[in-house]
């Protein structure tokens, strides 16, 4: 019950009173007109946003980086996060985006965990709608509408690694679980964790200012030339996590370019982490 600028609230035995504001000055919002707009499955709206989110960065001074790139059209709508050390990008078929051009817009980081907040347990449709400065989500149950961060995002297909001739096809469990054990002893600050490739072999090892070690084998589907190459821990961590099939796949070219990781099954996402010195 709103009694003047009060807000009282009765239950039962309980009543609590609470100072209001004037509604009058509630920020309004100011959509421009849509340029962009499809509708997709809620669902897969989801998937496409947790596939990415992980990568993207915090409070960067490129602002643009705090956040992830939409790009709806050319038959797809496809979401690429990064932080300047690692890559994410899925993508999801988008029938119907063939002839309206191609829009990116960045979603500030914010935006996008609301949005998967909001889409957790949603069913059908949502519509995505992109103007100038503004991405507006609507469903059944809500209307999410978000500014966009200024900038030009980088270009993400000159970071995806091309030619890797390397190719290892590795049991996702069995990775994550040794990569957790063997990162216990990392050092704290840098994550730096070391892999050596051989046949039919994926050895990690890492250690920390105490001298203390671990190492451990891992087997895998690898027929090449030995390599040794260091990588961030977390990163791999997060990118197993996003892969719903039981095997992964790792693509190298030498021991200083980045890594890709894809899901062998699928087509619809890619990593990319960069090498560290250990």
């Amino acid at each position: 019950m709103l009694n003047e600028s009060r807000l009282e609230i009765r239950t039962g035995r309980f009543r609590s009173t609470l100072s209001t504001l004037p509604a009058v000055d509630f920020p309004s919002v100011e959509l421009s007109s849509s340029e962009f707009s499809t509708e997709i499955d809620s669902q897969a709206f989801k998937r496409l946003l947790d596939q990415t989110a992980f990568a993207m960065a915090q409070q960067d001074v490129r602002h643009f980086l705090n956040g992830m790139l939409i790009e709806v059209g050319s038959g797809h709508v496809r979401s690429v996060a990064t932080d300047g050390h690692r890559l994410a990008l899925g993508d999801l078929d988008q029938p119907g985006t063939e002839d309206g051009g191609t829009g990116q817009v960045i979603v500030p980081r914010k935006g996008v965990i609301e949005l998967q907040r909001l889409l957790q347990d949603l069913d059908g449709k949502v519509s995505i709608s992109i103007g100038a400065t503004h991405l507006c989500t609507t469903s059944s149950m809500f209307t999410l509408t978000t500014k966009l961060i200024e900038g030009k995002f980088p270009d993400y297909e000159r970071v995806i690694p091309k030619g890797g001739d390397k190719r290892v096809l590795a049991d996702k469990q069995e990775l994550r679980q040794a990569l957790s054990r063997t990162s216990i002893l990392s050092n704290e600050k840098f994550r730096g964790i070391r892999i050596s490739l051989s046949s039919g072999e994926l050895k990690l090892s890492a250690n920390n200012p105490e001298q203390e070690e671990a190492e451990e084998t891992v087997s895998v589907d690898y027929e090449g030339d030995a390599l040794e190459v260091g990588f961030n821990v977390s990163y791999l961590q997060d990118v197993l996590n996003v892969i719903d099939n039981e095997k992964v796949r790792l693509t190298l070219h030498d021991a200083n370019s980045s890594v890709v990781i894809e899901d062998p099954g699928l087509e619809d996402a890619v990593y990319v982490v960069m090498p560290m010195k250990l």
